[in-house]
């Protein structure tokens, strides 16, 4: 589905994954003091297979390159005190990106019709469709105030406990027996439950005694090899505290644009923009058999809506990026590989209104009109060639 993995050999493509893997293998091994390069090798891996295909920078992808820039400059007690406040912002970021319209009327409720109260039984059998809603809003109200209370000392223990009852809670609803999430999903949840445990709720050790002084001698050469060491890493550190800097404030943009739904933590927040793509049926046998699954004929008016999400994870099994400028340009390539010219047109959807979930719509007819609708970002895929 990406334009730009289309065009290069499948050796190519995977190189950043093996490049991840070979380093993560090789952390492993390694003692603690000789890891740098290798999380420098892992943070690039990621950077580098995001540029190749936007899909994989998935929410847990994009949090992992940022760690592994700080693994590789910071020690562990600094890198704590750095992740605590990316770390808690996720949660603050994700709460408030659910306290809609969207989430409340459609994914929260979802949630709750995956919950049996004891006593009480499943609150979608019980209550009316508004006051669903209302109750839906509990959910990212709660998650928003834990996350205040991970940003404060006191109070970061007990609401460190909090987020592992939180991603237990989701692990039990996103399962198999309920709403059955991929595995992957219910995979990162469990590893943030391991994360809060560390971050949030373990208590800090104290240093340890420090070792008998060396020699002068060996003290002046150990003070020369540090100063050439620490100004080394000056710069990475400074360049890691701008990366995490930059993650926790730019999602605060997201509602206007500036800043991805994914790298602004809106999971399972329905809010975000997209496009929806159709296909005259006049065209549709220039388009590949394996695509006819995903072509619906909503209206019966000749067009078929092209299920771009059910398309991705069967090829990909991930979800489409939830980006209208990323699925826009999937149209442009798809019109352009298949030349469908004047056959497909696109519903650009903005961004939800947060209370009233009204969306603003801008209409493209034929591949013209999608590329130049495709130079009104400041970033997308290549779609021709």
């Amino acid at each position: 589905m990406s334009s730009t993995l289309h065009l290069l050999p499948p050796w190519i493509q995977s190189l950043p994954v093996v490049v991840i893997l070979a380093a993560c293998a090789a952390i492993v091994a390694t003692a603690e003091l000789q890891r740098a390069w290798l999380w420098w090798g892992v943070a690039v891996g990621f950077c580098v297979s995001f540029v190749l295909d936007q899909h994989r920078l998935q929410p847990w992808a994009y949090q992992s390159a940022i760690y592994a820039v700080v693994f590789a400059t910071m020690n562990r007690e600094m890198a704590r005190r750095w992740l605590i406040p990316l770390a808690a912002s996720v949660y603050l970021y994700s709460g408030l990106g659910k306290l809609d319209y969207q989430f409340a009327h459609t994914v929260g409720q979802d949630f709750l019709g995956a919950v049996e109260l004891p006593g009480i039984g499943n609150l979608a059998d019980r209550f009316e469709h508004n006051t669903l809603a209302m109750i839906a809003l509990l959910l990212p109200l709660s998650e928003a105030l834990i996350a205040m209370g991970l940003f404060i000392r006191r109070t970061r223990r007990i609401a460190g406990g909090c987020v592992m009852l939180l991603h237990l809670s989701l692990v039990v609803m996103l399962g198999p027996w309920n709403l059955d999430h991929s595995n992957g999903v219910l995979f990162w949840n469990i590893l943030l439950i391991i994360q809060a445990w560390f971050l949030f709720v373990k208590p800090i050790a104290e240093p340890r005694e420090s070792s008998p002084s060396p020699s002068p001698s060996l003290a002046s050469l150990a003070s020369s090899a540090a100063a050439v060491r620490s100004a080394s890493k000056s710069v990475g550190k400074r360049f890691a505290a701008a990366v995490v800097i930059l993650a926790i404030v730019m999602p605060a943009t997201e509602r206007w644009g500036y800043w991805d739904h994914w790298t602004s933590w809106a999971l399972y927040s329905p809010h975000s923009s997209r496009a929806e793509v159709q296909i005259h049926r006049s065209a549709i046998d220039q388009l590949p058999a394996d695509m006819s699954p995903f072509l619906v004929d909503d209206d019966s008016d000749g067009w078929h809506r092209l299920q771009m999400n059910l398309w991705s994870l069967d090829r990909l099994n991930v979800p489409i990026y939830p980006q209208a400028r990323f699925q826009l340009a999937v149209a442009s390539r798809v019109a352009h590989l298949y030349d469908l010219s004047g056959s497909v047109r696109v519903i650009v959807k903005g961004v939800a209104d947060r209370r009233s979930g009204v969306r603003k719509e801008q209409r493209m007819m034929g591949r013209k009109e999608i590329d130049a609708a495709l130079q009104d970002y400041w970033i997308v895929q290549s779609t021709t060639g």
